[in-house]
């Protein structure tokens, strides 16, 4: 199954992807959850974005990963960066409502390699990773 770009991609999601490009960092995330299996198939709407942290990233690259995101989101309300566990979540908030979180955890396993997405050093979660972490949390 080959994955297509979304056709429904958030103004925020858009935004955090292209700063990533832009910082040269994209290679440090692979995108999963709902908006990764919107590239395989648009089951519904989602406006977030979950990724994976690549297994050799760095603490450095984590930090600076974040602040290019912060960075990012700060044009368009109050931006809030909160973690728990092994996730970190960047939250932008308009009018008192969170309306938009980019979402990093550490992975723990992977099936396939990730792919190729249309923001150039952004990589894509297989479907079959997509597909099995979602199959996880029932």
């Amino acid at each position: 199954m080959q994955p297509q770009p979304p056709k429904q991609i958030s103004e925020y999601a858009n935004a955090c992807l292209e700063a990533l490009v832009a910082s040269g960092l994209g290679r440090t995330v692979s995108l999963g959850g709902a908006f990764g299996l919107m590239h395989y198939f648009e089951y519904r709407p989602t406006y977030d974005v979950d990724a994976w942290w690549h297994e050799s990233v760095t603490t450095e690259e984590q930090q600076q990963v974040m602040q290019v995101l912060v960075t990012a989101l700060e044009r368009y309300g109050r931006v809030q960066v909160r973690t728990w566990g092994d996730v970190t979540s960047i939250e932008l908030q308009t009018n008192i409502k969170k309306v938009f979180s980019f979402q990093i955890a550490r992975r723990s396993v992977q099936l396939e390699p990730a792919q190729p997405t249309v923001w150039p050093g952004v990589l894509l979660d297989s479907f079959s990773d997509l597909v099995a972490s979602k199959w996880w949390h029932w």
